[in-house]
């Protein structure tokens, strides 16, 4: 009976021994999962315009293809440069909101919008270079804060704008509409959001939300 329970014993050692790794691995990120989220926005519904990069362009050629010739090249560009995927999500408060951003919308967005494109990189000194050279894409670019700065408004960058050292942030008003607008890099990343008619506060958090998920 000893020898039996000793190589029981032994057995169940061994097999303990061989047990597989069940701890959690975190999940790798990609561009959608640091992307706006349902849970960032509040009161808003996620528009049909939303998806990766590719996704929408498609989209795009067929209902304006101007537009999508001149994202498409942009785009083509920025994988040259490294750029591996990308993807944009947007928010609006009633589905005229969303529809203001394509071709037939009827104009600016009446009840609120919020939209955001995440652009990831090979690495970070790519992300960070890209950021630098003041790039356009999907129609985000320096010229949104210049616009800010046009109409009056505020421009912060820096760490002071609570997004890391490689970030501006606009805010500003016109024809009786708010902007907010923020940019920025972080590790492997850029980011370029706009919220439109929608409290600042609001803009704020779901930014800093998309940011966190970059760490």
């Amino acid at each position: 009976m000893a020898r039996i329970l000793l190589a029981l014993v032994v057995v169940l050692s061994v097999v303990g021994c061989q047990q597989p790794n069940f701890a959690a691995r975190p999940k790798p990120l990609t561009a959608q999962s640091i992307a706006l989220q349902p849970g960032d926005v509040s009161g808003l519904q996620r528009c049909d315009g939303s998806g990766d990069l590719q996704t929408v362009l498609q989209e795009e050629k067929a209902n304006d293809p101007t537009g999508y010739y001149e994202n498409a090249t942009e785009w083509e560009q920025w994988k040259t440069q490294g750029a591996t995927e990308a993807y944009f999500a947007v928010y609006g408060r009633t589905p005229a909101d969303c529809d203001a951003l394509v071709a037939r919308g009827t104009g600016a967005p009446s009840g609120g919008l919020m939209a955001g494109l995440v652009v990831k990189f090979k690495d970070a000194a790519i992300a960070a270079r890209t950021y630098r050279a003041d790039s356009t894409l999907l129609g985000f670019g320096p010229k949104d804060i210049t616009f800010i700065k046009l109409v009056g408004g505020s421009v912060m960058t820096g760490v002071v704008t609570g997004l890391g050292p490689q970030s501006v942030i606009g805010r500003g008003s016109a024809a009786d509409a708010t902007y907010y607008f923020a940019f920025w890099q972080n590790k492997v990343v850029d980011s370029f959001f706009i919220a439109y008619d929608l409290p600042a506060a609001d803009a704020e958090d779901a930014a800093k939300s998309v940011n966190q998920r970059m760490s």
